[in-house]
């Protein structure tokens, strides 16, 4: 909708920048730490795996000094589970403890709040061999215990925390629950019933966060496309009905309304992958309501219906991550008045301020942006100053996304691109940069790991100077 005027950011909005710890810290078998499952993953060969990552673990100085210099308001990170319980449970590993107490005490003294990701992708594999991981309603406990602990430990300094990354990606791909490729109707099934232990275990957690840390705000971390129909056909307007429902709402809706929402509750039970619901789990999820609701964004999809036929029949979901295709649902269309980057995700700053505006309408909960970043392929110039424009257009337009939302009133609790600094990607290892900072290294050359500051750097640093004013500058 057009406006006469366009309210300025509010004092206080959190200007940040995030990473995660499995692909930033490196030192993944280093001072006690643990093996996850994204230490045991199947990898690309091609691809470097996370033993070194950006080597933030050692140069967390260096990097939250740069943060300083660009003037962030927030840091959002992961604390690695198996950092501090090496097996997932049992015995603390007090180097772990000290290296985030360290990194936490050096942002507070910058002036730079601290949003922490309890779980982000990497679940221990000693759970898992313990026994089966999120598949066993032990991993509850476990999980609880161990945010529980980091209430205790960091919830002095730390008053944002995040349950859950990217819940809904996590139960689509087996590996990050520890099962390998195999059936899929098998591995659907357990990944639901993963998505219903996480909720209940989420629910926990935000009691525990609210009776530990005085003043804590906690909430859900999810990933969330814009979504359209291909055409004004009826049939593709319920694709995307039922698309919203099954991709993107449900997890929010039993986070937040401690509910299965119809269409996702018909939908797994006619698919047979409906988990079991014990006495007292929704009633414990309505009981414990987050705070806030984070988000990552990147990218919209369009859909058009997708009939079974005796080609195509239902629960035949085609691919090992989020299925392109899914009979009976929907099918994923190339959208052609859409820009997309190297990587086919296709650029959509409209469809952020819709999807903000939807949160608002369905959760009535304010909105924090966890991540939102341009990936592409870089290398160090002879002058050392990457000039990213493109990242600095895609993050002015999703940026302005959001003032625009908050103009009509939906309220945000602030922004924060991915990433601070180039970091392993999840599945395009280091060719894939996200950062304000150059790292150098590439795939399996190691270089210098120097720290180069990119054309969006000195951007971003003005517009947090200028509390977003300068977006047009």
């Amino acid at each position: 909708m057009e406006t006469t005027s366009i309210r300025p950011f509010p004092e206080g909005f959190l200007w940040g920048a995030s990473t995660s710890a499995f692909q930033a810290e490196g030192a993944a078998h280093e001072d006690g730490k643990g093996l996850s499952v994204m230490d045991v993953r199947v990898q690309d060969p091609s691809i470097t795996n996370y033993e070194v990552a950006s080597d933030h673990y050692h140069r967390f100085r260096e990097d939250v000094a740069l943060m300083k210099e660009m003037g962030l308001k927030a840091y959002r990170f992961s604390i690695a589970w198996t950092r501090i319980f090496p097996e997932g449970n049992g015995e603390v590993n007090q180097k772990g403890v000290d290296f985030y107490n360290e990194l936490i005490d050096e942002l507070v003294a910058a002036n730079i709040t601290p949003i922490v990701t309890i779980y982000h992708f990497e679940y221990p594999q000693g759970l898992i061999d313990q026994y089966g991981g999120w598949l066993d309603r032990r991993s509850i406990d476990d999980y609880v215990n161990y945010a529980s602990f980091l209430f205790r430990t960091y919830g002095d300094r730390v008053k944002y925390w995040l349950t859950v990354n990217e819940q809904d990606h996590v139960v689509h791909m087996p590996f990050r629950i520890g099962l390998q490729k195999g059936d899929v109707k098998v591995t659907k099934k357990a990944g639901f019933l993963a998505n219903h232990n996480m909720c209940v275990a989420a629910a926990k957690a935000i009691a525990a966060c609210h009776e530990i840390v005085e003043g804590g705000k906690i909430g859900p971390a999810v990933c969330f496309d814009m979504m359209y129909p291909t055409s004004n056909k009826p049939e593709d307007g319920l694709a995307w009905l039922d698309a919203m429902d099954i991709r993107n709402y449900y997890v929010l809706d039993m986070n937040v309304h401690g509910e299965y929402n119809g269409v996702f509750r018909k939908y797994l039970e006619d698919r047979g992958w409906m988990p079991e619901i014990y006495p007292g789990d929704m009633e414990l999820m309505k009981a414990n309501k987050p705070d806030f609701v984070a988000f990552n964004y990147y990218a919209s999809k369009s859909v058009s219906a997708y009939p079974t036929d005796d080609e195509h029949k239902m629960g035949e979901i085609v691919g090992d991550l989020l299925p392109e295709t899914d009979p009976g649902v929907f099918r994923v269309v190339k959208n052609e008045n859409l820009k997309a980057t190297l990587w086919g995700w296709e650029i959509d700053d409209v469809g952020l301020e819709g999807v903000c505006r939807i949160l608002w309408d369905r959760y009535r909960l304010p909105l924090l942006i966890t991540e939102c970043g341009f990936g592409n392929k870089e290398t160090l110039p002879e002058d050392g100053m990457v000039k990213d424009d493109d990242r600095i257009d895609y993050l002015s337009r999703h940026i302005k996304a959001v003032q625009r939302s908050m103009n009509v009133g939906v309220p945000f609790i602030g922004f924060c691109a991915w990433s601070f600094m180039d970091i392993i990607s999840g599945h395009s290892g280091f060719s894939k940069r996200y950062g304000f900072v150059f790292v150098n290294r590439d795939e399996h050359d190691l270089k210098d790991l120097k720290r180069y500051k990119k054309k969006s750097f000195g951007w971003y640093q003005k517009v947090i100077a200028t509390n977003g004013a300068s977006l047009d500058e």
